[in-house]
């Protein structure tokens, strides 16, 4: 008994067994006249839960009943920090040069930044989202300025949660 234990224990550290947990995250909907953000339930494995969550926002909706996608499929999670109730994430240069994968208007800005924004805050120990591209909060990536995210709305300012999405 006590070898089938050691040899289960040694697989599961070989294929990196993690607890399944359950997170929400956010995508789109739009009607005639509204557009707004639904919450879906995934299911995500990690040892970093943040960055997890976020990939599952980024592969977008299993279905067309769960909604739009919200980023480019094309965005990678380079990283994740915790500060107090601060995450600072920090995206592949894709979230903004692929933009155009989900269409660029003031309104798909903010529900791109509100479905990051709720979908963190869903954690409730994280209060504000800070996003970085590349590991820098401004300056210029292939001649777009990263504080200006999509155009319209920006990232000058750190994330909070918005019910009104």
């Amino acid at each position: 008994m006590k070898k089938l234990f050691i040899l289960l224990f040694l697989f599961c550290l070989t294929l990196s067994c993690t607890p399944k947990k359950s997170v929400t995250i956010y995508f789109s909907k739009m009607t005639d006249t509204d557009f707004y953000l639904v919450p879906i339930k995934r299911e995500v494995t990690g040892s970093d839960v943040y960055k997890a969550t976020l990939e599952a926002l980024i592969k977008g909706p299993e279905n067309t009943d769960e909604g739009n996608a919200v980023l480019p499929n094309t965005v990678k999670v380079l990283s994740t920090k915790k500060e107090d109730s601060l995450l600072i994430v920090n995206f592949s240069k894709e979230i903004i040069l692929n933009a155009n994968q989900v269409g660029v208007s003031s309104t798909t800005e903010a529900l791109a930044l509100g479905s990051i924004a709720n979908t963190l805050t869903e954690f409730p120990e994280i209060k504000m989202v800070r996003i970085l591209i590349e590991g820098k909060r401004n300056g210029d990536i292939d001649g777009r300025e990263i504080e200006d995210f999509w155009g319209h709305i920006g990232i000058r300012e750190d994330l909070s949660r918005n019910e009104n999405l």
